[in-house]
């Protein structure tokens, strides 16, 4: 009788597995088919000329595509390894993940002044505003100043210490394959940010300003540079191999998308360089943008977040710390930001940003190239997708016309 009730029991076991991987590979097979047809739609109707997507579910990879080509004229396939211009989830990959391990590292107080860390703000309107301010996007700080219409003289030449065709001791960051930038341009940088008006305290207003310090604060804390200190803790120990600032360093260009024929600024094709025109006057190295790299690569970062902060049996950031930095920094308010990490607006149905259908609890962010990663904790899901929307030009709305990102995140969660 014992030996029976085993066997009906081992029997049943074995058919809800079976039902599960039944059920399992139906919804994958949906997904794919949906996803499939959502970029195919994209490509034809010029949203992007080609794609990645990455989607992770339930411990499980559902989906890992790459789609159409670098550029509409079709003669290099997307392949999976190739590396694409996060533009500002920069943000969260760069930035924010630097700031939860300095964090851990050093018990930041994410209500101190950051002037104690960024000395050149001490005299300024923003001495004492806080890393609790700033990265909810609260502190009033500017959106973005258009560096790039600053280096003109009154005859439409370069100014003689900002830009340069040829490289040299003078000019050594290049911001484009044929432009340099004075080695010194980066302190203009900082002074205009220091000069800028403020808006009301507490108002939400996404500003990009504060993470062009990432570059000094980084070092500043640690002794380590912005990049030496993501590879050090994050990185490197991940086996990240695709990742990276500056990748015409380490790739050849038939691995990089090209972004934008860029007709304003450099006045060429931005391919390997930095697409944002401040992070580019930086010298391609800045914590709003400047990062490259393909899903493979920004996978394990998310699965670490999705898993709280274990990855492969190590734990690299504390379940705390990101429940920290994802939750909404100010729950009582109207402000829906995270520390660093965007967050679904407030609002139900339908125009509810990224998705009406992700949980309150989910974090991420999207790149002006149009990139987006999210981390659904609820849905125990993250998706990536990464496109160069800009090409040919910044122009391109279709990405946005054809709600290609929500309906992606509809997909992933409802399969």
């Amino acid at each position: 009788m014992r030996s029976l009730f085993f066997l009906l029991f081992g029997l049943a076991g074995f058919s809800c597995v079976k039902v599960y991987s039944q059920t399992l590979e139906t919804k994958t097979t949906s997904l794919t088919s949906q996803v499939t047809e959502l970029m195919e739609y994209g490509i034809q109707n010029q949203a992007f000329p080609g794609a990645q997507v990455l989607i992770f579910k339930q411990d499980t990879l559902r989906l890992h595509q790459a789609y159409g080509y670098h550029t509409y004229d079709s003669i290099t396939p997307v392949s999976k390894n190739h590396l694409y211009d996060l533009a500002s989830v920069t943000k969260v990959l760069g930035s924010t993940l630097a700031l939860m391990k300095l964090y851990e590292l050093y018990d930041l107080n994410l209500e101190a002044p950051v002037s104690q860390w960024i000395p050149l703000l001490k005299r300024s309107n923003k001495k004492a505003h806080n890393l609790k301010q700033i990265l909810s996007h609260s502190a009033g700080w500017k959106p973005y100043i258009t560096h790039q219409n600053l280096v003109y003289n009154k005859k439409g030449n370069y100014k003689w210490n900002t830009l340069s065709h040829s490289k040299s001791k003078r000019f050594p960051h290049p911001v484009s394959d044929s432009l340099f930038v004075h080695k010194r341009y980066q302190k203009k940088i900082f002074r205009r940010i220091k000069k800028t008006e403020l808006t009301p305290l507490g108002e939400l207003v996404y500003s990009g300003m504060f993470y062009f310090f990432m570059p000094q604060l980084v070092p500043r804390l640690s002794g380590l540079s912005f990049s030496e200190f993501l590879n050090t803790h994050f990185f490197k120990p991940m086996e990240l191999e695709r990742i990276t600032f500056l990748p015409t360093e380490k790739f050849p260009k038939s691995e990089i998308v090209p972004t934008e024929s860029d007709s304003l600024f450099r006045k060429q094709l931005i391919h390997g360089w930095v697409h944002d025109e401040a992070a580019s006057l930086m010298g391609g190295i800045s914590g709003n943008a400047g990062l490259f790299a393909n899903t493979t690569s920004l996978a394990p970062l998310l699965q670490m977040l999705l898993q709280g902060g274990s990855y492969k049996g190590t734990q690299y950031l504390k379940p705390e710390t990101i429940a920290l930095f994802s939750q909404r920094t100010y729950p009582e308010g109207e402000n829906y930001r995270g520390l660093g990490f965007d967050k679904p607006t407030l609002e139900p149905g339908e125009d509810r940003y990224p998705s009406p259908l992700v949980s309150p609890e989910t974090f991420g962010h999207t790149g002006y190239t149009g990139t987006m990663v999210w981390v659904d904790p609820t849905n125990d899901c993250f998706i990536i997708l990464l496109t160069n929307r800009v090409y040919p030009s910044r122009t391109q709305r279709g990405l946005y016309q054809l709600n290609i990102r929500p309906k992606l995140l509809d997909y992933a969660i409802q399969n």
